[in-house]
């Protein structure tokens, strides 16, 4: 997912010729298009870029994997930043790789995180090694007390989300998601889906 229409084609045929293996379901050229495409193509491993129009990858990765939890998403960036990384990781990204990295290192990473594991640029951990890392707030206890499934839930809810628009992203009856969201109240403190949209926000998690 790029809007670099010329990257974008190019990484395609580097792909599909060093690894008959992979296929290529689709492409984007921004955020927004790239939610729109998991939504309709279930991509098993996706390839993100930073920073694009209408909707930065890093949020456009935390949107698709409260949607889709089992999608292993790759950052693939000329951005070192270690606030990004470490924003990137914290949505849930499975690796984060600069495009410098050459098509042999890249098939590695990606069959890598292919098998569960993950994969970041070399200079993205010495740079995150020079850089403190106790500058991010802990996150609140009640966190820990989220099953994923809430999590999920809570995340939705804070975009907006309603009960019926939310069962139908998770594939679920609209009772089990009031039911979902009566205990998430219960475990943050909230007495409405607005006080737990703010105290959701202000936990700098989702």
């Amino acid at each position: 997912m790029d809007d670099q229409k010329l990257f974008v084609d190019s990484m395609k045929a580097i792909l599909e010729t060093l690894d008959e293996e992979l296929e290529i379901v689709g492409t984007a050229a921004n955020g927004q298009e790239a939610l729109a495409q998991a939504d309709l193509l279930r991509p098993e491993l996706v390839l993100m870029d930073v920073r694009m129009p209408v909707l930065d990858g890093v949020e456009a990765t935390r949107r698709i994997l409260l949607r889709h939890p089992t999608t292993r998403i790759i950052m693939l960036t000329t951005f070192e930043d270690d606030q990004y990384v470490q924003t990137a990781i914290a949505h849930g990204a499975r690796g984060y790789l600069l495009k410098s990295i050459s098509s042999t290192e890249l098939i590695t990473a990606l069959r890598a995180v292919a098998g569960g594991m993950v994969a970041i640029d070399p200079h993205v951990i010495a740079g995150m090694v020079k850089t403190p890392a106790g500058l991010r707030p802990s996150p609140p206890p009640w966190v820990d007390t989220l099953s994923r499934r809430e999590k999920q839930i809570l995340g939705l809810i804070l975009q907006g989300y309603h009960n019926r628009e939310i069962a139908e992203t998770i594939h679920a009856a609209e009772q089990t998601v009031r039911n979902y969201a009566s205990r998430i109240y219960d475990k943050i403190g909230a007495s409405d889906r607005t006080e737990a949209a703010r105290i959701a926000r202000e936990s700098g998690v989702f």
